[in-house]
């Protein structure tokens, strides 16, 4: 009898380990995506080729995002375009100037062509001579030079710069997924609730294993009817 007490008493208290598991685990487990992703939402945040102040490509455009690979000190490791039918750059941004995302955003990077007009000059040709001639450039950003502004372009299959002034205005739309993509804060309000009510479950689970305990072993009442005399003992 004994030990059928102690089986169950092990039982119980064994039992209690599993119930603050799963009190205390999350409602949602954290899912996660191949690749990390970061939004560029400050103005003139620039990917550079080196994690330095001084080796600054190009301008991210704004609301749109970079893949994180890795980190560099105070930079991230960044890819710009990789995956997609246009060249990808490689290099490095500011961790202080992008947000990191939980999701795989479905329109990480700017797809935008722009065109550049090229010149010969104002001398007075003859005709036959082309003296302007304009071609498609993928653009990837903004780059200043002292005063003037370039845009960072692959053209034929060659990175480099060309004249803001060569080429037509900017004309692109801004990325709104992210404002679609966020979290909203009733699951997290809801998620907060199940933890109290998982608190009192545990705590009453609790006091319900310790009371099983103790009425297993409790001492036993004395009997209250006076144990009978032996004959040698009863009164004359």
């Amino acid at each position: 009898m004994f030990l059928k007490k102690l089986f169950a008493a092990v039982a119980l208290v064994a039992a209690l380990p599993f119930a603050f598991v799963s009190g205390f685990a999350p409602a949602h487990a954290a899912e996660t995506s191949e690749g990390s992703y970061a939004r560029v939402m400050q103005e003139e945040v620039y990917l550079y080729s080196q994690p330095q102040e001084e080796s600054g490509l190009f301008i991210l455009p704004r609301t749109y995002f970079v893949k994180i690979t890795g980190e560099a000190g105070d930079y991230f490791r960044a890819e710009y375009l990789t995956g997609t039918n246009a060249a990808p750059v490689r290099g490095y941004c500011r961790i202080d100037e992008v947000e990191p995302v939980e999701y795989v955003p479905e329109t990480p990077y700017l797809l935008y062509d722009t065109e550049v007009t090229f010149t010969a000059g104002s001398a007075d040709l003859p005709d036959g001579f082309f003296t302007e001639y304009t071609v498609s450039a993928a653009f990837y950003g903004t780059f200043y030079y002292g005063s003037s502004v370039y845009y960072y372009v692959n053209m034929n299959g060659e990175f480099g710069y060309v004249p803001a002034s060569a080429c037509p205005p900017l004309d692109y739309p801004e990325n709104t997924e992210h404002m679609q993509a966020e979290t909203p804060e009733t699951p997290q309000e809801s998620g907060g609730n199940a933890n109290v009510v998982n608190i009192i479950l545990i705590c009453a689970l609790s006091v319900a294993a310790l009371g099983a305990v103790y009425f297993l072993f409790r001492p036993a009442k004395p009997s209250s009817r006076p144990a009978p005399f032996d004959d040698y003992e009863q009164p004359d």
